[in-house]
């Protein structure tokens, strides 16, 4: 297996930036020298997370999660460290695709064929409507308002009867049994019949813009069955899938949130009008995996429904949702009743848009949706609207749950001190109690390094020199974390003359050594090299190692001066350090 260099890693991660690259996952906002956000690790409820600019690397305070570019995109995507650098690579304009077929996980040949023949369908039926025979579809979707450069922008076509997708992609050279897998073809009594035909064709993308499937409206409005779209297959699961994400990403972090719609139709209805920041959930449901998409394109989200009863059940559970994982929710101010996509072509282009400008409050329409379900009529009805506002603002900071306390005084007649003292109770009764062990992982106390120790290796770091008087003067420690982690920074220093933490958490080491690595360069510890310092912290560890018994191999070691036999004399005394550790903790 060929063997990624470890100067092509380096250069990859020289060209990333990590702030660019973690806000294609996050947002991330600049406070000080540093960014912050949300930390994707854990169940965070406040920014805990710091990217740092300078050093290059990201840290979680509550979690301990932490590392570098490559560190993070390998654990945000759980995927492999190179398959990491190949992804890091690709942002920065770095092919790196001669590597994938030896480091990652081999390619799905029969996953792939399914992707081309959707891919050839997607062609197929476009090229279908703008002949002479996809007229009629192209009269009713001119009539909708759509023109040539949305179709294409969407991939839009056509899909006729007498089997013409089935025959086509058999000529193609696919076979049966890869229509089927790919729900583009089923088995009949007469045959193999196409899936989709007399429709109107919408593709579904992945994130990558790459057909996986199809939503198709029927080319009759006398056809009961109004949509019909591709089951689940092996290359489209709907619950990991966000309609349009591949065109919405870019625009989304420019505007600085995304807009999420229900149906296909909605999504290419505001791309219509000019905004492009628009997804589509394909219906009412919504997984921690949709969720995660959306959080890439932005933690902003504007929810745009239908204004029916259905639309506002599905705005309230998705909202939930997506404020259980600390999204910023408002919601398109929409009062027509009417879907997105028949306000657009009913109300007009400002109409629609002044709702985006005018858009509500996610807590606004809490509170509006629960006295729309139990009703202001009765005492009973006003308790319960209240009971169940503040259950959403016993989350909130005290100037939100203030406002809105007020605002729920207001509308039930209830005192707003009384209202106080609800919200008061009901957070009392809920605070669990602390368990400060779980808070951090990796603590300080969980490595077993002294002090003297994290001291020196904090200088190595920053300094050459520091580096080269601990190896002249000392070279090993008592914690075998601590001395083998003292090598990996002489190791770089042979090929460098100044380290980054980042280039440390690029290399080949254990996640223990990344995690410890991370708290040295990160603790209050002073890193500018100071000579008095490193030689006291020195003569401290050299105290402990005397008492440890092993101080004459270590005197021995510094006597002699050939390198190689220099180096057994240290193997040696470290291997009487670690035995010596043992026959302790027995």
């Amino acid at each position: 297996m060929r063997r990624m260099p470890e100067a092509l890693i380096n250069d990859v991660r020289a060209k990333s930036d990590i702030v660019d690259t973690i806000s294609n996952y996050m947002t991330l906002t600049k406070k000080g020298k540093n960014y912050w956000g949300v930390c994707p690790f854990h169940n965070d409820h406040d920014p805990s997370m710091s990217v740092s600019p300078d050093r290059q690397i990201y840290k979680c305070f509550v979690c301990g999660a932490g590392g570098n570019v490559f560190s993070f995109v390998e654990n945000f995507e759980k995927v492999s460290f190179i398959e990491a650098v190949i992804k890091t690579a690709s942002r920065v304009n770095i092919d790196l695709s001669e590597y994938e077929s030896t480091t990652t996980a081999p390619v799905n040949e029969e996953k792939k064929r399914l992707l081309e023949a959707l891919d050839e369908t997607q062609k197929f039926t476009e090229f279908q409507l703008f002949t002479k025979d996809g007229q009629e579809a192209m009269v009713k979707l001119e009539e909708r308002g759509y023109n040539q450069e949305l179709i294409r922008k969407f991939g839009i076509g056509v899909a006729f009867g007498n089997n013409q997708i089935t025959n086509f992609l058999i000529a193609k050279g696919f076979s049966e049994e890869e229509l089927i897998r790919a729900d583009l073809s089923r088995m009949s009594d007469d045959g193999l019949r196409d899936v989709f035909y007399n429709r109107i064709m919408f593709p579904i993308f992945d994130p990558y813009g790459h057909p996986i499937g199809f939503s198709a409206r029927a080319l009759s409005d006398s056809n009961s069955v109004k949509y019909i779209n591709t089951s689940e297959t092996e290359t489209y699961v709907k619950g990991n899938t966000v309609y349009n994400f591949h065109n919405a990403k870019d625009a989304s972090r420019k505007e600085g949130y995304v807009l999420v719609t229900e149906g296909v139709t909605d999504a290419i209805a505001f791309t219509k009008v000019g905004i492009n920041n628009v997804v589509s959930m394909l219906g009412v449901a919504c997984t921690p995996q949709q969720i995660r998409l959306l959080k890439q394109c932005s933690s902003n989200i504007v929810l745009a429904f239908d204004g029916d009863r259905a639309g506002l059940e599905a705005t309230f559970n998705i909202g939930k949702k997506l404020r259980q994982e600390q999204c910023t929710v408002s919601i398109w101010y929409n009062d027509s009743g009417l879907d997105p996509d028949d306000a657009v072509r009913k109300l007009g282009e400002d109409v629609v848009k002044k709702g985006i400008e005018d858009r509500t409050n996610w807590l606004d329409f809490v509170m509006s949706y629960a006295i729309g379900n139990y009703g202001l009529e009765s005492f009973d009805k006003r308790k319960r609207v209240v009971e169940f506002m503040i259950d959403y603002l016993r989350t909130e900071d005290e100037l939100t749950q203030s406002y809105y306390l007020k605002k729920l005084a207001e509308k039930t007649n209830f005192d707003v001190g009384v209202l106080s003292q609800q919200l008061q109770n009901k957070v009392t009764t809920e605070i669990p109690r602390a368990n400060p062990g779980k808070l951090v992982i990796e603590t300080s106390n969980h490595f077993d390094v002294i002090l003297p120790e994290r001291a020196i290796l904090k200088q190595m770091l920053g300094s050459k020199e520091a580096a080269h008087i601990y190896r002249d003067q000392l070279g090993f420690l008592v914690s075998d974390l601590a001395t083998d982690f003292a090598m990996v920074i002489l190791d770089r220093y042979r090929v460098q003359e100044t380290i980054q933490i980042a280039d440390i958490l690029s290399l080949d080491i254990h996640d223990k050594m990344r995690q410890f690595a991370l708290e040295i360069d990160s603790s209050e510890i002073m890193g500018e090299f100071d000579r008095m310092s490193l030689q006291q912290n020195i003569d401290l560890v050299r105290r402990e190692l005397l008492r440890l018994g092993i101080g004459s191999l270590k005197d021995e070691g510094r006597r002699k001066m050939e390198i190689d036999e220099q180096s057994r004399l240290l193997e040696e005394a470290i291997k009487q350090i670690r035995s010596n550790k043992r026959e302790g903790e027995r």
